[in-house]
């Protein structure tokens, strides 16, 4: 990182993923193009779980080349007066794998269902019961994280 004192702790960036609404995929495929794509997303352990259709471009993007970044930006906030902006990151790096164990898959919906439908959980369980064969479940196991700030 280039600016050392805007850094954040791990324990920070951790906080900062764990409380994030959404965060931004980046994939490339096998020649090196990049595509990067909004996601919800759910931090366990050292893994983040995203949800998926089975197929299309970020789908091709992993079985390619499994190498991520995340990023989630958080109270973002333009400052004009000093031509700067106030927001807490994180950018992760990682591995992505498919989840192809159901229970894993299964555990993983559910804490997506917890963290943005907590309060229709009986629904959520007989969605997740319905989609899940046609769900694609991606798990990303952080290699490296880093969090900053700017003020």
């Amino acid at each position: 990182m280039r600016r050392k004192a805007s850094q954040l702790p791990e324990s920070d960036a951790r906080d900062i993923l764990q409380n994030g609404i959404w965060g931004t995929l980046a994939t490339a495929d096998s020649g090196g193009q990049p595509y990067a794509v909004p996601m919800n997303y759910v931090l366990r352990g050292n893994t983040l779980y995203l949800h998926s259709a089975v197929e299309g471009h970020k789908i091709d993007n992993l079985r390619e080349n499994p190498l991520v970044s995340f990023l989630v930006v958080t109270t973002a906030e333009v400052l004009p007066d000093r031509f700067d902006m106030a927001y807490r990151s994180v950018v992760v790096f990682g591995t992505a794998r498919f989840v192809g164990d159901t229970t894993e898959k299964q555990t993983a919906l559910e804490a997506l269902m917890e963290k943005y439908s907590p309060a229709f959980h009986d629904r959520a369980m007989e969605y997740i019961s319905r989609n899940i064969g046609r769900t694609a479940v991606i798990a990303v196991d952080i290699s490296d994280l880093s969090a900053k700030t700017g003020q």
